[in-house]
């Protein structure tokens, strides 16, 4: 009997583990000056592109960079995508003929500042999230790869 209860409880440990691990929730957690203070959550999909859309302050040109999450691997800046050329030369990327980079950048945390957040925006899937007003303009925007409860309101 007390070999059966053993075998049940390993058996109900790791139902209980396998989801967590196969499919472990995965969120962008942003927050401006105070890093403990979070301004939003915005759920990602491992392995699914989302990107990040603004006007380049000196070039006055639309940007969009491309991310993707992999649980394993981490955080990684995958295509850069723009009109001007001279974006490029400020990231020191070679563009092909179509206007964009593709690569394989790992990154840490995205930290964002602009004197004017009104054309930055993230878009995850078919959602478009603005970032005005989630800082003031001017003050620093860290986005954060988290997962599990840190993903939880």
């Amino acid at each position: 009997m007390r070999t059966l209860g053993v075998g049940l409880c390993l058996v109900l440990i790791a139902l209980t583990l396998i989801p967590q691990a196969a499919g472990s929730t995965a969120c962008l957690v942003l927050s401006g000056n105070e890093p403990e203070r979070v301004l939003a959550r915005l759920p990602i999909e491992e392995r699914v592109p989302f990107c990040l859309e603004f006007v380049n302050s000196i070039y006055l040109a639309p940007v969009r960079e491309t991310f993707v999450y992999q649980s394993v691997e981490g955080f990684f800046l995958v295509k850069v995508e723009s009109p001007s050329a001279g974006v490029f030369e400020y990231y020191g990327l070679m563009p092909d003929g179509s206007g964009s980079v593709l690569m394989r950048r790992r990154l840490g945390d995205l930290r964002l500042l602009s004197h004017d957040y009104q054309h930055h925006r993230l878009v995850i899937g078919d959602r478009t999230f603005p970032l005005k007003g989630l800082v003031a303009d001017g003050q620093p925007l860290t986005v954060r790869v988290r997962t599990g409860r840190e993903c939880e309101p």
